[in-house]
């Protein structure tokens, strides 16, 4: 009993730092409806500033490394976060206050990514990776629980959380911006005619959120260590499991809901050593409350219309150009040139340019997968990596454990990623738009760091070896890939194919119909809960065969492929390209993943800060992607060829079509 109470101590410890966290985004969300994706690597930032200033720089009264200094740092850290929300307010989420729901979170992970990258530039590369970082705490003294250890890292959270806590009770109850603050919330319209400025209401929350990041970071870190693995992607899915598992709309929830995060993760922990578990059981109680009790423990389920209004079709052709014979002959001139030319160029390349455009391909089909369930259903997955880990695992485990023959293991692996998708698209139909994006995120989590570990599925942490068989006159265990690059895009063009078809279909024209009003669509006789399963389960088909093109690529898969912050660059990937475009899927793939890699500056941080520019830029001046840029060039193209067309058949008498 003892014991136990000594390990609830521990969880409650933790669970408070989850809940300051959480507290910043739904302080967030109360003032400005955006769930911010970025706020842990806003703590990120911080704690690595704070670190620099303690132990590093040279400009600070005091000496390196002691408490004195540590506070003076954290003030200085605290004060540069903040004024870096203020900064992201007004130059980004200010200019993005009226547009949907999806522009603003994939704004956020754009955000995030490239705080993500700045980290690693500045901190962690080279051996500079592998240095142990700590910050010092300002309490000494520790007591123990039995055979368990309260130390001061955990005692400066007890006295100071609590005063955070009580401080923003007083200041949303007693103070009249406060109360402007909660009033905006709940109706920003009455609350405007009553005097109360969104802007000032909007800058609060993302400085003050800000803040709460930077702080919970500060409090964390004294725990464990500093280095960025512990205060990304982890971190930002135990904030959201707090979030969702309190209230959306709930403050005080938010610190309840990291209580119950914090102790179920430690009680595991005590319980079971086995890695991964802890982030398991933090997903399962997620999907519980989401089930189950959608609005979490104080909230009710926000009544919202979570439509995919970012997605912006790709300009159509003028229908004169559209229905003239030139332009379906272009199309298809354009699609088997690029097929012949690229079939050409595996067979002179060497093994590494061809891994480099094998693993683009890879990526590639995931976005299609991707578009085919956000571009074209509306639904948000933020964890399709996993699902292509599913089909790369299931790939090893049919080809290298089972022996099974290739031409079963490609349905077998199809099949198994659609099975696995259907189960995760139950909650869609319970849940939607946000809270199912937290769902998919804690499924990959949960994939990286427990299932895709287990010996029974993944070989352990030592992976699985994947040896390409003999298909027909193509040996995909060819050394320099001359045998696989057919097969990957054979891959390619049937997701092509399989999309493009299923959105001239009736269940396309639902998904649309879904994906732009859905009350509307209820109107119309439209199943929501059916075409969502369907727009999962196709989804997730294309991406396990994506996954097992990557298997096949590697040759070796471990959890260490299928890092979760992936799922989120994927995101990146296809709104870059142009979300409601397949063909924006591969160019997405091949700018993010291809461009880097072929020009020798694929470092992690370039590709995270690349990201999140680009990201940006697509988002507030080209919401098309690429493919709007690609649609327009073939519109002058083909205009060009008819009209030399038109004039070639003027010149001989014969009539032209009227223009229409």
């Amino acid at each position: 009993m003892v014991e136990f109470l000594g390990w609830l101590t521990l969880g409650i410890g933790v669970g408070l730092v989850y809940g300051i966290l959480a507290l910043g985004i739904v302080l967030v969300f109360k003032g400005t409806k955006i769930i911010n994706f970025a706020h842990p690597f806003m703590g990120l930032v911080t704690a690595f500033f704070a670190w620099w200033l303690t132990d590093r720089a040279a400009f600070l009264p005091f000496e390196q490394g002691t408490r004195p200094r540590f506070f003076v740092a954290a003030v200085l850290s605290l004060a540069v976060i903040g004024l870096n929300g203020y900064t992201l307010e007004r130059s980004i989420f200010h200019k993005l206050r009226h547009t949907s729901r999806l522009t603003q979170l994939v704004a956020t992970i754009a955000v995030g990514s490239g705080l993500l990258g700045l980290m690693v530039l500045l901190f962690q590369r080279g051996e500079a990776a592998n240095e142990n970082r700590r910050l010092p705490t300002l309490i000494t003294w520790s007591f123990d629980i039995g055979n368990v250890t309260v130390t001061p890292a955990y005692i400066q959270i007890f006295l100071v959380v609590p005063v955070i806590a009580v401080g923003f009770y007083l200041f949303f109850q007693k103070t009249k911006f406060g109360i402007g603050v909660r009033a905006s919330a709940e109706n920003p319209d009455a609350a405007r005619l009553l005097g109360i400025s969104a802007d000032r209401v909007s800058q609060f929350s993302w400085v003050t959120g800000s803040l709460l990041a930077g702080l919970a970071a500060l409090l964390i870190v004294p725990i464990s260590s500093l280095d960025v693995s512990s205060l990304s992607t982890g971190f930002l899915v135990r904030a959201l499991a707090a979030t969702l598992v309190g209230g959306l709309l709930s403050l005080p929830g938010a610190i309840v809901g990291g209580l119950v995060i914090g102790i179920v993760e430690t009680m595991i922990k005590w319980q079971s050593s086995t890695p991964g578990l802890a982030e398991l059981g933090i997903f399962a109680v997620v999907l519980g409350f989401l089930i189950f009790r959608p609005g979490g423990i104080f909230g009710k389920p926000e009544e919202v219309n979570d439509e995919a209004a970012f997605v912006p079709a790709v300009k159509q052709m003028p229908r004169r150009l559209r229905t003239h014979p030139v332009a379906p002959w272009f199309g298809r001139f354009w699609s088997v040139t690029v097929v012949l030319f690229l079939l050409g160029l595996s067979q002179v390349v060497g093994s590494a340019t061809n891994g480099i455009l094998i693993r683009v391909i890879a990526f590639a089909i995931v976005g299609v997968s991707l578009t085919v369930l956000m571009g074209f259903s509306g639904q948000i997955s933020l964890g399709h990596w996993a699902l292509a880990g599913v089909g790369a695992f299931a790939t090893g485990n049919l080809i290298t454990n089972l022996h099974w023959p290739f031409v079963l293991t490609v349905p077998a692996v199809v099949i198994i990623g659609v099975a696995l998708s259907l189960l995760l698209g139950i909650p869609a139909l319970r849940i939607k738009g946000l809270y199912l994006a937290v769902v998919t995120l804690g499924f990959a989590l949960a994939c990286e760091v427990y299932l895709f570990k287990g010996s029974f599925i993944a070989g352990a942490t030592t992976g699985i070896t994947v040896d390409g068989p003999q298909l027909g006159p193509l040996d995909l265990d060819d050394i320099n890939g001359r045998g696989l690059f057919p097969f990957a895009l054979a891959c390619l063009l049937a997701s092509i194919w399989v999309a493009r078809n299923l959105a001239e279909t009736r269940t396309g024209r639902a998904f649309f119909a879904a994906r732009e009003n859905e009350r509307a669509a209820m109107v119309l006789g439209i199943d929501l809960r059916v075409y969502r399963l369907i727009a999962f389960a196709v989804s997730g088909g294309i991406a396990a065969l994506g996954g097992m093109v990557f298997a096949l690529n590697e040759g070796l898969i471990s959890s260490a492929n299928f890092a979760t912050s992936t799922s989120l660059v994927l995101i990146s990937m296809v709104v870059i390209g142009g979300l409601g475009s397949v063909e924006g899927a591969v160019l997405g793939a091949f700018v993010i993943w291809g461009l880097p890699e072929l020009l020798h500056f694929a470092n992690g941080w370039i590709v995270e800060i690349g990201t999140g520019v680009l990201l940006i830029i697509v988002i507030t001046r080209a919401p098309a992607g690429l493919a709007g840029l690609l649609g327009w060039a073939k519109q002058e193209m083909v205009e060009d060829l008819v009209d030399a067309s038109e004039r070639e058949q003027v010149a001989d008498g014969r009539s032209v079509p009227a223009s229409s």
